[in-house]
């Protein structure tokens, strides 16, 4: 009967994981184990990690100067999604998924138009990157009506929120950043907070920083 330390030492040093996959001994003795190693070695058992932006939209994509082009030149807006984005911003960003490999995660205001919606016109523009999810709403109606303005982390709404994403999801996050043109984050992610200003929406500096965030 095989032992399961002469299954490891099998494993590990005697064979390589292709000869265990062939192996009829292996798997007659120990079919539970056997299975453990052949899922874990096919990845079965693994979560991917991975890295995650965590993306405002006002100020960022959709910037002060754009909505000026655009009226400027007649162009009418969407009427759920405003005008086009501004198409440096955009550059930016692909920059950053490119560099990165990140996904995204929406924690703009946009978000209340449902994820669905959110992946459909993200495709229909032709946007860069691949949005996984969108933040959750923490901040009832009652709980701001009731909120403790002294409470800096209570006025930090989307920091709560992005800080509720990351805790359900923390096994499967590598690194994350967030970008947005407002301050409201909690203190213990400032050092992966990239501020926009909304003029300009994401420049090529704040590529820059993200991409260090990312990938440090």
């Amino acid at each position: 009967m095989t032992s399961t330390w002469e299954l490891y030492l099998f494993v590990s040093i005697k064979k390589p994981f292709e000869d265990v996959l062939q192996n009829k001994k292996l798997s007659k003795e120990l079919p539970f184990i056997y299975k453990e190693f052949i899922d874990n070695y096919k990845g079965n058992n693994s979560k991917k990690m991975t890295k995650v932006v965590f993306l405002d939209i006002d100020g960022v994509l959709n910037t002060d100067r754009q909505c000026e082009r655009c009226y400027e030149k007649g162009i009418v807006p969407d009427e759920r999604f405003g005008y086009p984005f501004d198409p440096e911003a955009v550059a930016c960003l692909a920059r950053i998924i490119d560099e990165t490999g990140a996904d995204i995660v929406i924690s703009s205001s946009w978000k209340f138009w449902g994820l669905p919606d959110m992946t459909n016109m993200w495709k229909d523009r032709n946007m860069p990157g691949k949005i996984i999810d969108v933040t959750p709403n923490t901040m009832s109606d009652e709980m701001l009506l009731n909120a403790d303005l002294t409470n800096m982390d209570m006025m930090a709404f989307k920091g709560s929120e992005i800080k509720g994403w990351l805790t359900k999801h923390r096994k499967s996050v590598e690194r994350y950043a967030i970008i947005d043109d407002v301050d409201d984050m909690l203190p213990e992610q400032q050092d992966c907070f990239v501020q926009i200003n909304p003029i300009t929406g994401i420049s090529e500096k704040d590529a820059e920083k993200v991409i260090t965030i990312l990938n440090n």
